[in-house]
C-alpha cells in the first residue's frame, strides 16, 4: 500500500488534482489521470517508496534443509540401529551406520537443494501480465511491477493483483469468493460495495480502467495472506506416492517379524545368547537395516522435481504441482479448445466475403466494427483482426475523418451474452450505439433466452423472415468453408437511455482462423499415445467440423444444445463418450463433458482453456491445461501452464511424464525386490545353518545399494504408448517375482556349492567360515546391483540401454565389492569369477522369466514411443481405418479406468513451525512429492491455503475430507 501520504502532485493530473480515500487499510493516494496514467519518473518514485507488488515467503534455511535429511521414519530406524550398536560397544558398526546416515544426508541435501532450486526457477516463470497506462501508452508489465497510482486495464479472467479503484469503463462483475466465501459475484462500482476492487478477487465479466491504490502486504488481503503463508503450507501427495509408502511400510513391518525370528533362532536354536549375545543382536539388526530403502523418498522426489524442470525447459509446459505429473502420465482423453490451440488465433478478415445489409456499404461494416473494438486489448484476436482490416480500408478511414467519430466507452465482451457494445459520438454531437458479436445475439439479444446483458434489443430485420433465411444461408455457407462470422448492428442514439431500442443490421464479417501447421501431426501423435482428442469450441458446428476435417479429427461433432436438451442421462453420457467434439458450447457444457468423462467413465481427463469461462472446466479436469496467453483465472485453475502455443507442448509433457513414472516405477520395483532378496536370503541361511554374514558387511551392502542407485533419477527411459496408471498392486507382484526368484537361485547356489568341491579355499556354510560369509556377501552385492538392469526395462533388458552414469555406478560398485572380498576377506579370484558367472546366469534367467510373468499378470509394457518427434500423418487414410483406430484407442481407455479412490490426491494444510526444531521437523511435509516451490513470491492471486471456498487453483479444487485435509 502507499505510505501515509504521497508527495504533493506525485500522481496528479496537474490541471485537476483530486484526492480519493481508500478503505480502512489504504492511505491517501492522489488521483491519477485515467487516460494518461503515470509517467516514468512517477513510477520509479512510487516503486522506491512502496517496493514490489509481492508477498515475501519465508524460505527454509540451508542448515534446516541439511538437518531435515536425518528425519523421517526410515532415517529414524537407522539412527535407532546406531544407538543400539553403540550401546553394545560395536564401534565399527556404529561408525558405518553414522557414515551411512551422513552420506545419505549429504547426497539427499545436494539433490534436494538442486531440485528445490529447479522448482524455484520454475515458479519464477509463472508470471502474470497486466496492461497499464504509462505516459499515455498502453503497455504490458508483470503484475509484480505494479505500483500505487498505476492505471490498470482489467478484463474478464484477470485475477486482481492489487487493491484497485474503478475509474472508467463497464460495471464490473467481480468474483470475491476467494476472499469472502460468497459464491455470487459483486458489482463494482455500486452503492453497496463502492469502487474499490480488492486484491485476490477475479474479474468474471466487464472491462474497465482502475487506479492501483495499494500493493503487496499493504493491501486489504495482503497482510493477512502473508501471515497465513508464514503459519501454514499446503501439502499435496499423489495417490501413487501414498501407495508406495504403504508398500514400503508393509515390507519393513514384514522384515521386522523376520528379524525377530532371526534373533530368536540365533539366540535359542544356535545358542547365540550364551556364546555371543552382542553378535546375535547385531546380525539381526543388520538384516533390518538391509530392508530399509532409506533413499527411496529422495529418489522419488528428485525424479519428480527434475522432470518438472525438464518439462518447462524443453517442452514449454509448467506444472503447477508435482502430483500433476501423475495425472498427465495417466491421461486418456484430452478435451481441447479450438481457437488458439488447434488453430493459430491469428484471425484475418476476408474483405471480399463481407456480407453487407441494405442501406450500408462494405466500409461501414469495418468502420463500425473498429469503433466497437478496444485497441488496448492487444491479445484479443478478434479486435486485432478488425483493427488490422480497418487500417487497410481507405474508404472507411476517410468516412471516420469526415464524421469525426470518437469512441466514448465500450461494454466489453462477456462470454454469457457473447457481444460487445460500443458508444460513439460524431462531429454533430450525436451518439451512436454499435453492437458486435455472435450473429444470433446481435440480431436479437433474446435468442437462446434472455441473458444478463445491460442492453436488450432486436434489429428491425429480425421481423423479416426472408432476411433471416437469407442470413442463415449465408452463415451456413461461410461456416462450411471454415469461416467464423461476427455480426455488426447500429442504433442511432444512446441505447442505454431507451427501452427496447431497435437496431439496424449492418453486416457480417467473415474471419478465417487456419489450423496450426503442426496440429494434424500432433493429434496423430496423441492418438498414437492412446489419447483421444475431443474438440470443445464455442464456434458454429459447421466451422468445427471443417476444422476437424482439416486436422485429422473425427467429424462426429454435436452442438452444445444437445448436451443441454438431452433428457435421458444414459443417452447423454453415451453421446459425450463417443463424440469427437462439441460446438457452440456454454461454459457449463464444457464442465459437464469433463465431469462425465472423469466420474462416469473413470478415465483421466484433460481440458485446455484460456479464459475465465474455462476455469470451471479446467478445475474439474484432472489435468487442467492453461494454454499460452491464458488469463490469470485459467492459470490458477490449471495443473499445466503452456508457454508455447498449440498442442505440441502437451504431447511433449505426456511423453516426459510417462518417462518420469517409468523411472520411478523401475526404482520402486528394484528397491522392494532388493529388500526381499537380502532379507529372505540372509534369514533363510541363518535358519538352516546358523551362519550370519558379518553385520558390518550387511550394513556396507545396504549403503552401497543406496549410493549406487542415485543415478536412476537421470536414467534413460522410454514412454509407453499406453497411459501410466497409479496402481501399486502389479508393482508389488513384479517386486515379489524378482525378490523370490533371485532368492531361490541364490539359495540353490549356496547350498549346492556347499556340497561341491569345485570352489577353492574354505567355503563351508556349516562351519560359517569367513570365506563363506564373504562369498554370500559378494553374491548379494552383485545380485542386488545387476537387478536394476532388469527392473528398469519392461521387456528384455537388452531392449533398453541404461544411462552411462547408471551403468558406471553399478559396475563400479560391483568391482569395488569384488576387491573388498578379495583383499579384505581373502576370497580366491577363481571363486569371485564363479560368483560373477552365477549372477550373470541368474540375471538372464530371471529377466527372461520376467517377460513371461508380466505378460501373465497383464502388465506387459506394450509398444514404446522412442524420442519426441511427432508422428507423420498417413496420407489418404480412410474413414473406416480412422474408426478402427478410434475403436482400438477406446479399448485402451476402458482398460485405463481408475478406481474412485484413485481419482483424487490428498491435500493437507499443515502448520509451519517457527523454532529451529520446527523448521527441521516441520519440513517433513515437503520431503514428499508435494507442490512446494510453486507458491514463492506472488502478487496474491488467491490465498494459497484453502481456508475459504475459493473458485480456482489446485487447493480450490479440493473437497474437504477432514479438518485439515482435502482431496483433489
Amino acid at each position: 500500500m502507499a505510505s501515509a501520504a504521497a508527495s504533493e502532485g506525485a500522481f496528479a493530473d496537474e490541471e485537476a488534482p483530486e484526492v480519493t480515500k481508500q478503505s480502512s487499510s489504504a492511505s491517501v493516494v492522489t488521483r491519477t489521470d485515467a487516460f494518461h496514467g503515470l509517467t516514468g519518473s512517477q513510477v520509479e518514485e512510487s516503486r522506491e517508496k512502496n517496493g514490489p507488488n509481492e508477498i515475501p515467503v519465508e524460505t527454509t534455511p540451508l542448515y534446516a534443509l541439511f538437518l531435515r535429511q536425518f528425519t523421517g521414519f526410515m532415517a529414524f530406524l537407522i539412527e535407532l540401529a546406531a544407538i543400539i550398536s553403540i550401546s553394545v560397544q560395536d564401534y565399527a558398526d556404529f561408525g558405518i551406520l553414522c557414515g551411512m546416515l551422513l552420506i545419505n544426508g549429504c547426497l539427499g541435501f545436494r539433490e534436494e537443494y538442486h531440485a528445490k532450486k529447479s522448482l524455484d526457477e520454475l515458479a519464477n516463470t509463472i508470471e502474470s501480465i497486466i496492461t497499464v497506462l504509462r505516459d499515455g501508452e498502453a503497455v504490458e508489465i508483470k503484475t509484480t511491477d505494479l505500483v500505487p497510482g498505476d492505471v490498470a486495464f482489467l478484463v474478464g479472467g484477470v485475477v486482481i493483483s492489487a487493491d484497485i479503484m474503478w475509474l472508467r469503463g463497464d460495471v464490473m462483475s467481480i468474483d470475491t469468493a476467494a476472499l469472502t466465501g460468497e459464491p455470487i459475484p459483486r458489482k463494482y462500482p455500486s452503492e453497496e460495495y463502492g469502487e474499490l476492487m480488492l486484491s485476490g478477487s477475479t474479474v468474471k465479466a466487464g472491462e474497465c480502467y482502475g487506479q492501483v491504490m495499494a500493493t503487496g502486504t499493504n493491501t486489504e488481503i495482503g497482510q493477512a495472506q502473508a501471515d497465513v503463508m508464514k503459519d501454514k503450507a499446503v501439502k499435496v501427495e499423489s495417490v501413487f506416492y501414498q501407495k508406495i509408502m504403504l508398500v514400503v511400510q508393509a515390507v519393513i513391518l514384514t522384515s521386522l517379524f523376520l528379524v525377530i525370528a532371526v534373533l530368536l533362532v540365533l539366540g535359542l536354536a544356535y545358542d547365540g545368547f550364551e556364546d555371543d549375545a552382542k553378535e546375535a543382536v547385531l546380525s539381526a539388526l543388520s538384516i533390518m537395516i538391509a530392508a530399509i530403502p532409506i533413499a527411496l523418498p529422495l529418489v522419488l522426489q528428485v525424479n519428480m522435481a527434475l522432470g518438472a524442470a525438464y518439462l518447462a525447459k524443453v517442452h514449454n509446459a509448467i506444472v503447477t504441482s508435482i502430483p500433476a505429473l501423475q495425472d498427465i502420465a495417466s491421461m486418456s482423453i484430452l478435451c481441447s479448445d479450438k481457437t488458439g490451440t488447434l488453430t493459430t488465433a491469428k484471425m484475418s478478415i476476408i474483405p471480399d466475403s463481407v456480407f453487407v445489409a441494405d442501406d450500408f456499404e462494405r466500409c461501414d461494416v469495418l468502420l463500425f466494427a473498429s469503433l466497437c473494438s478496444n485497441p488496448d486489448k492487444k491479445d484479443d484476436p478478434i479486435d486485432r483482426a478488425v483493427l488490422q482490416a480497418f487500417e487497410a480500408d481507405e474508404a472507411g478511414k476517410e468516412k471516420l475523418q469526415d464524421m469525426e467519430y470518437k469512441q466514448e466507452s465500450v461494454i466489453g465482451f462477456n462470454p454469457e451474452v457473447k457481444r460487445t457494445v460500443g458508444f460513439v459520438s460524431d462531429k454533430n454531437g450525436k451518439t451512436w450505439t454499435i453492437a458486435k458479436g455472435l450473429p444470433a445475439k446481435v440480431l436479437d439479444t433474446t435468442a437462446g433466452g434472455v441473458d444478463s446483458g445491460e442492453i436488450q434489443w432486436k434489429c428491425q430485420e429480425a421481423r423479416d423472415k426472408s432476411f433471416i433465411a437469407m442470413l442463415d444461408q449465408k452463415g451456413v455457407e461461410l461456416s462450411k468453408a471454415g469461416y467464423k462470422t461476427i455480426a455488426i448492428a447500429v442504433f442511432e442514439g444512446d441505447a442505454r437511455e431507451i427501452d427496447a431500442p431497435v437496431f439496424r443490421f449492418v453486416g457480417l464479417l467473415p474471419m478465417i482462423d487456419p489450423p496450426r501447421d503442426d496440429t494434424a501431426k500432433t493429434i496423430n501423435s496423441l492418438h498414437h499415445a492412446n489419447i483421444s482428442v475431443k474438440m470443445i469450441t464455442g464456434d458454429h458446428t459447421n466451422v468445427a467440423k471443417e476444422t476437424a476435417r482439416l486436422i485429422g479429427l473425427g467429424t462426429d461433432i454435436h452442438p452444445g444444445e444437445q448436451i443441454r436438451s438431452t433428457v435421458n442421462q444414459e443417452q447423454k453420457k453415451d453421446m459425450i463418450w463417443r463424440a469427437d467434439g462439441f460446438a457452440a458450447v456454454l461454459p457449463s457444457d464444457k464442465r459437464e463433458v469433463v465431469m462425465t468423462l472423469r466420474n462416469e467413465y473413470g478415465v483421466v481427463t484433460g481440458m485446455t482453456g484460456d479464459g475465465v469461462n474455462d476455469a470451471p472446466a479446467l478445475s474439474a479436469a484432472q489435468v487442467g491445461i492453461a494454454v499460452e496467453g491464458a488469463t490469470d483465472a485459467a492459470k490458477n485453475a490449471a495443473d499445466l501452464i503452456l508457454t508455447e502455443p498449440g498442442l505440441g507442448p502437451i504431447y511433449g509433457a505426456v511423453l516426459e511424464s510417462r518417462r518420469i513414472f517409468a523411472r520411478v516405477k523401475s526404482y520402486v520395483v528394484y528397491r522392494i525386490a532388493a529388500s526381499i532378496l537380502l532379507v529372505l536370503t540372509l534369514s533363510i541361511v541363518i535358519f538352516v545353518t546358523g551362519c550370519a554374514v558379518d553385520s558390518l558387511l550387511v550394513i556396507v551392502l545396504a549403503l552401497l545399494n543406496d549410493i549406487s542407485m542415485i543415478p536412476v533419477a537421470y536414467d534413460n527411459a522410454q514412454a509407453t504408448a499406453k497411459p501410466q496408471l497409479p496402481t501399486a498392486s502389479k508393482l508389488v507382484l513384479v517386486s515379489l517375482y524378482f525378490g523370490l526368484a533371485h532368492t531361490g537361485l541364490a539359495l540353490i547356489v549356496f547350498f549346492v556349492i556347499d556340497k561341491d568341491d569345485r570352489l577353492n579355499g574354505n567355503f563351508y556354510l556349516d562351519e560359517c567360515t569367513q570365506e563363506a560369509r564373504a562369498f554370500i556377501w559378494l553374491y548379494l552385492v552383485l545380485a542386488s546391483e545387476f537387478l536394476i538392469f532388469s527392473a528398469r526395462c519392461g521387456s528384455f533388458f537388452w531392449q533398453s540401454m541404461p544411462s552411462i552414469w547408471l551403468l558406471a555406478s553399478v559396475l563400479g560398485t560391483a568391482v569395488l565389492g569384488s576387491l573388498v572380498a578379495a583383499l579384505a576377506y581373502n576370497v580366491p579370484g577363481s571363486n569371485i569369477g564363479w560368483i560373477w558367472l552365477f549372477n550373470i546366469v541368474a540375471f538372464v534367467v530371471v529377466d527372461v522369466g520376467k517377460v513371461w510373468f508380466k505378460s501373465a499378470i497383464n502388465d506387459a509394457p506394450g509398444e514404446m514411443i522412442v524420442g519426441n518427434d511427432l508422428v507423420e500423418v498417413e496420407e489418404g487414410k480412410t474413414d473406416v481405418k480412422k474408426n478402427l483406430e478410434k475403436k482400438k484407442r477406446y479399448g485402451v481407455h476402458v482398460a485405463s479406468v481408475l478406481s474412485p479412490e484413485d481419482r483424487y490426491h490428498q491435500v493437507t494444510v499443515v502448520e509451519k513451525k517457527r523454532s529451529i526444531l520446527g523448521k527441521i521437523f516441520g519440513g517433513l511435509s515437503h520431503l514428499h512429492i508435494s507442490n512446494y516451490g510453486f507458491i514463492r513470491k506472488q502478487p496474491h492471486a488467491a490465498s494459497p491455503v484453502p481456508a475459504a471456498p475459493a473458485t480456482s487453483g489446485p487447493a480450490a479444487r479440493s473437497r474437504q475430507a477432514s479438518s485439515g485435509s482435502f482431496v483433489k
